[in-house]
C-alpha cells in the first residue's frame, strides 16, 4: 500500500531503488561501580584516550582517502568531526564525573556526550541545533571502539541503495556516497545540517526531517525520493512509478539543456543583460559558484562565519576570509553584507537577553550598532579585503536615514583608524542597504540620495509586510510571494530606484524561483541573486524569453487584488512558455 511522507527539502532532485533502514543507534552500555582508587580510575580514562585515538585514526584515514578525489567540503567536515573528539570540553567532563561517582568509562562517556548534545538542542541557534545529532554520532563511534565492534558494514544494498535513518554523520554520508547510493532520508535535521550541506555538494538527493520514517519503512521496499519538493513515497503504486520515472527522464533531458546554455550571455531576446549572483554562506560553497557560471556575489552573509565556532572571529581571521573570497571572484564583484545577528540568528558566545518577538527586536543593524567593538572589526576586515578586489559592503535591517549616517560616520572612523596605521584599504567602497521592511520602502525616496545600491530581502520584506512569521508552521503557507501587496511594494522600490538613477538587485528566495523570473524582470529587476544551483534554471528562462513577455506578465500581475488569481495566472502562463518546467512549478508552488 503506497504511503506519502512530508519532509524538508535537503538536496535536490528525484531517486527510485530499495530501501536500506538503519535504526537509531541503540548502543547496550552497562553500568557498574568500578573502584575509586587513582589506579582504577587512570585505567578507565586510558580506555577512553585508546578509543579516542582509534576513532581519529578511523577518521584521518577516510578523510585523506577523499582528499585526491572530492573538494574541501567533504574533508573539512572530517576534519570538524576530529575537533569534536579533541574538544577539552569533553575530557574535563568525563574526568569530573569520574571523580565524583566512579562508574565505568563507557557509561560515564555516553552521559556526557547526551548533555552535550541536549544542550545543543536545546540552543536558539539552528546551525548549534543541527550539531546535535553529530555529536550523537561520534560519541557512538567512540564507544563502538570501546567495546571493541567493527565500523558500520551493510550486508544488504540492493539495486540503487536509498538511506533511510534517523541521521547520519558526515563520516556516514561519506560511506554511503561511496557505495553509491542514490538517496538519503533522515528523521531530523534541518537545511544547515551536515546531511543537508553534504548531499548537496556530494548531488545526492535528501529529504530531511521526515517524523518515524525508520519505524514505518523496510529494508528492501520500494522508495520515491523527490529531494526538490521534500517527498517520500514507500511502496509506490504503479501510476505514481510512470510519473516518477517520466519526471526524471525528463530532468535529464533539461539537464542537458541546461549544459548547453552554460557559455551563453544572459540576455533577453531583445539583448538586455540580466545579471545573475549568487548568495554565499560559507567559503566551501564557491566550488559551486564557480560551477554554475555566476557573474559575482550579490548577498555574502557574513553572520555563517560567526555563527560555527565557540568565540568571535578577529579582524584578522575576518579579513583574510573576505579577501579569499573577493580573489576568488575577481574581478566580479564580491557584496558583503554585515553581521545579521538576531532572530533566529544567535551565536551562543554572544550576548542577549530574552525578547518576547526576536524577528522584532534586537537584530540586524540595530544589534551591530550596539556592538560596537565587534561591528568595527568587521568594518575595517572588509575595508582591507576591498583593496584586493570588487567588493561592495551592505548593511541589514536599515530603516532610515538616522541609521545610514551612523553607519557612515562610524565608516569614516574606521578609515580613518586603517589610514593612521598606514593599512591599506578600499576608499570609497559602494554602500548599500537591504531593503527589507516596509519603513524602508516608505522613506526611499529620502534613502536613495543617500547610498550607492540597494538590495531588496524578498524574505524578511515578506514576513514584515504581510506580519507573517515564516518558521510559524500554523501560517507558514500564507508567506506567499505573490501578495498583491508584496508585488505594488516590489514596483515601487523598482520606480523610484529608476527615477533616483540607484542600482537595486533582488536577494530572497523569489530571487531564484524560476516561476518568478519573468515577474521580477518585468517589475524592473535586471539583477538577481540566488542560490548557486538555481542560476542555470533562472538563465534558461532569460534567455528564452523578451522583455516584452516580462512587461505583460507583471502588467497583468500588478491588476489583480487576489494571491490566488496572482499565483493562478503566473504559473499558467510560465508553464505555456516553459512546458518542460510543469513539474517543477506545480510541486514548488
Amino acid at each position: 500500500m503506497e504511503k506519502f511522507f512530508k519532509g524538508i527539502p535537503g538536496s535536490g532532485g528525484i531517486a527510485i531503488g530499495s530501501a536500506i533502514v538503519l535504526m537509531k543507534s541503540n548502543i547496550f552500555i552497562p553500568k557498574y561501580t568500578i573502584a575509586g582508587d587513582d589506579e582504577s580510575v587512570e585505567r578507565e580514562l586510558t580506555k577512553l584516550e585508546n578509543a579516542l585515538m582509534k576513532t581519529r585514526n578511523q577518521l584521518e584515514e577516510l578523510r585523506d582517502d577523499l582528499s585526491q578525489k572530492h573538494s574541501a567540503l567533504e574533508t573539512g567536515y572530517i576534519d570538524t568531526t576530529i575537533m569534536m573528539l579533541e574538544d577539552p570540553l569533553i575530557k574535563e567532563k568525563v574526568t569530573e564525573k569520574l571523580s565524583q561517582t566512579p562508574l565505568n568509562i563507557e557509561w560515564i562517556f555516553n552521559e556526557v556526550i547526551e548533555e552535550i548534545a541536549g544542550k545543543l538542542q536545546e540552543s536558539e541557534d539552528s546551525y548549534f541545533k543541527d550539531r546535535a545529532p553529530d555529536v550523537i554520532s561520534i560519541g557512538h563511534k567512540v564507544l563502538k571502539n570501546i567495546f571493541g565492534k567493527h565500523e558500520m558494514e551493510i550486508p544488504y544494498m540492493g539495486k540503487d541503495p536509498i538511506v533511510v535513518a534517523h541521521t547520519l554523520s558526515p563520516p556516514e554520508m561519506i560511506y554511503f556516497f561511496k557505495k553509491n547510493v542514490k538517496a538519503v532520508v533522515t528523521e531530523i535535521g534541518g537545511k544547515t545540517s551536515h546531511v543537508s550541506i553534504m548531499a548537496r555538494d556530494l548531488e545526492i538527493p535528501a529529504v530531511i526531517g521526515v517524523n518515524d520514517i525508520t519505524r514505518v519503512t523496510q529494508t528492501g521496499q520500494q522508495v520515491i525520493v523527490d529531494g526538490t519538493v521534500g517527498t517520500v513515497i514507500i511502496d509506490p503504486k504503479t501510476d505514481s512509478l510512470t510519473v516518477y520515472k517520466y519526471k526524471i527522464e525528463q530532468n535529464k533531458k533539461y539537464e542537458k539543456t541546461l549544459k548547453k546554455i552554460e557559455n551563453k550571455a544572459c540576455v533577453l531576446k531583445e539583448g538586455i543583460e540580466i545579471s545573475l549572483l549568487a548568495n554565499l554562506d560559507v567559503e566551501e560553497e564557491l566550488r559551486l559558484i564557480k560551477k554554475n557560471s555566476c557573474m559575482g556575489i550579490g548577498l555574502f552573509r557574513t553572520e555563517y562565519i560567526f555563527l560555527n565556532r565557540k568565540e568571535s572571529p578577529s579582524e584578522d581571521e575576518q579579513f583574510s576570509t573576505y579577501k579569499r573570497v573577493i580573489k576568488a571572484l575577481k574581478p566580479y564583484e564580491v557584496i558583503i553584507r554585515v553581521i545579521d545577528i538576531g532572530g533566529d540568528k544567535k551565536p551562543s558566545y554572544m550576548s542577549y537577553y530574552e525578547e518576547k518577538n526576536p524577528f522584532l527586536g534586537w537584530r540586524g543593524i540595530r544589534y551591530a550598532l550596539s556592538h560596537m567593538d565587534l561591528f568595527k572589526e568587521q568594518l575595517r576586515a572588509i575595508l582591507r579585503a576591498a583593496f584586493h578586489g570588487n567588493a561592495r559592503i551592505m548593511f541589514p535591517m536599515v530603516n532610515d536615514l538616522d541609521e545610514i549616517q551612523e553607519i557612515k560616520k562610524i565608516m569614516k572612523e574606521c578609515e580613518n583608524d586603517l589610514s593612521s596605521k598606514n593599512i591599506p584599504y578600499k576608499h570609497k567602497i559602494p554602500l548599500g542597504i537591504m531593503v527589507e521592511t516596509p519603513s524602508s520602502i516608505i522613506l526611499l525616496d529620502r534613502i536613495a540620495d543617500h547610498v550607492d545600491f540597494i538590495s531588496v530581502g524578498t524574505n524578511d520584506l515578506i514576513q514584515y509586510t504581510l506580519a507573517i512569521d515564516r518558521g510559524n508552521g500554523m501560517v507558514a503557507s500564507d508567506f506567499d510571494p505573490t501578495h498583491p501587496a508584496l508585488l505594488r511594494s516590489l514596483k515601487r522600490i523598482s520606480d523610484i530606484s529608476l527615477e533616483k538613477g540607484l542600482e537595486t538587485s533582488i536577494c530572497g528566495e523569489m530571487a531564484g524561483e524560476p516561476l518568478y523570473t519573468l515577474l521580477l524582470i518585468g517589475l524592473g529587476y535586471k539583477k538577481l541573486s540566488m542560490s548557486p544551483v538555481s542560476i542555470p534554471f533562472v538563465k534558461n528562462i532569460v534567455i528564452n524569453s523578451s522583455a516584452s513577455d516580462s512587461k505583460e506578465i507583471a502588467s497583468k500581475a500588478l491588476e489583480f487584488s487576489s494571491k490566488k488569481d496572482v499565483t493562478r495566472f503566473i504559473r499558467k502562463e510560465m508553464i505555456s512558455r516553459f512546458k518542460i518546467l510543469e513539474y517543477y512549478f506545480s510541486q514548488n508552488v
